[in-house]
């Protein structure tokens, strides 16, 4: 009986193990899938054609780091500087700013008046000139 016992308890152990194991892949997993709306911005320096194919998320984390950016130097216009508490509250200013951008390099329906039009013009400098025109900086 007591070997039969120890049996059942070896495999119970195992099961438990295997069962933790795999709840801890799971946790870190979802962390990893979740990442923060602000995370993972590439196109700072990117060109109108790199934003056109690019995904929302990474659009929104790149106008995020502009929008950021600016208010950490002081840029910002008190109005808008003076409403931010947290790195959320940039969200809304980061969303703006990316319709902004997706309707300033708004493809062109010929691939090569696209590219003309759109290779040698930089998201982070279209960003300051929406953001300028948009009353969002400081003078």
């Amino acid at each position: 009986m007591k070997v039969l016992s120890k049996k059942r308890e070896e495999v119970m152990t195992k099961k438990s193990i295997k069962g933790v194991f795999l709840l801890l892949v799971s946790v870190f997993a979802s962390f990893a899938i979740a990442a923060d709306w602000y995370e993972g911005g590439t196109l700072h320096n990117a060109n109108g054609i790199e934003w056109q194919q690019a995904t929302h998320a990474n659009k929104l984390a790149t106008a995020g780091d502009l929008v950021a950016t600016v208010y950490r130097s002081g840029k910002l216009a008190p109005v808008l500087s003076g409403q931010i508490k947290a790195v959320d509250d940039i969200k809304v200013m980061a969303a703006a700013l990316v319709k902004e951008l997706d309707r300033t390099f708004a493809p062109e329906l010929d691939p090569a008046k696209n590219k003309a039009m759109f290779t040698n013009q930089k998201v982070n400098e279209m960003a300051v000139i929406l953001m300028a025109a948009a009353g969002w900086l400081s003078n």
